[in-house]
């Protein structure tokens, strides 16, 4: 009988772990890649991530080494946490949707389903785009002279510019994505691009208007955050174990009160 028992409990804890493994619902990763933003001509503007069709704005997406189209790095610091594992992290590990006319989006709901989906570890939680944050920054500084501490977002876009020292102001830009994963959760990515020394806004924008494109890498942190009313993935597992066990001693019972 014993052996029944432990050969029962193995069963649920296998069928739990199987049930769960490749589910994340909470925690913190962080991505890289490099991103190429296009606006809008009236032919198509060809840049190496991808060709954005006449009349559309768009944003590609390539790794690291701007070697694979629709690819993000995934850094293994910090990890696991949450229910993110280790192994989620590495090159390419994961692939991420183009988008197309994203300022025609900025501050409305949007669904751009598989917007995120994991290569390594397992993983078959996907990332749904619902929302682009609008950017936050007004346009006033964003035609003048280059100088320290300008802010810029230029008129319906997702990004906000900041020109930092050194001496003309080394620009960066923030952008802020959110949506919803097929386990249920809340994700928001905090996204951040940081030009080289002395390539303020005001350089980024006139290479864009020259060629039609801008390009940069960026990283971002991307956090999940489980439904309210919903378990953990390991408080589920354990609920299917307990209750398990519970009609397991049900049934021991009955056995032994018909002897």
């Amino acid at each position: 009988m014993k052996t029944r028992i432990i050969g029962v409990v193995a069963l649920l804890i296998g069928l739990s772990i199987c049930s769960f493994a490749g589910t994340i619902t909470s925690g913190v990763f962080d991505i890289s890649g490099t991103i190429y933003v296009t606006t809008a001509e009236a032919t198509a503007v060809v840049t190496p991530a991808g060709t954005c069709a006449a009349g559309d704005q768009c944003i590609f997406w390539q790794d690291s080494n701007a070697a694979n189209d629709e690819k993000v790095d995934i850094s293994s610091a910090g990890l696991p946490n949450g229910d993110i594992p280790a192994n989620i992290s590495g090159n390419d590990a994961a692939t991420i949707a183009n988008l197309s006319n994203p300022p025609d989006a900025v501050g409305s709901t949007i669904s751009v389903a598989d917007f995120m989906t994991f290569l390594n570890g397992g993983i078959t939680t996907d990332l749904t785009l619902t929302f682009i944050e609008p950017g936050f920054y007004s346009n006033t500084d964003c035609t003048l002279a280059p100088a320290v501490g300008q802010t810029c977002t230029l008129t319906g876009s997702l990004f906000n510019f900041v020109n930092n020292p050194p001496p003309i102001g080394q620009a960066t830009a923030t952008w802020v994505l959110e949506g919803t994963t097929t386990s249920g959760s809340a994700w928001t990515g905090n996204f951040t691009s940081q030009f080289p020394a002395n390539t303020p806004f005001q350089t980024v924008f006139s290479e864009l208007a020259a060629n039609g494109y801008v390009s940069n890498t960026f990283s971002a942190t991307f956090s999940l955050t489980p439904p309210t009313m919903s378990p953990e993935p390991g408080t589920a597992a354990m609920m299917v174990i307990g209750g398990g066990l519970v009609g397991l001693a049900s049934l021991l019972r009955r056995r032994r009160s018909t002897k």
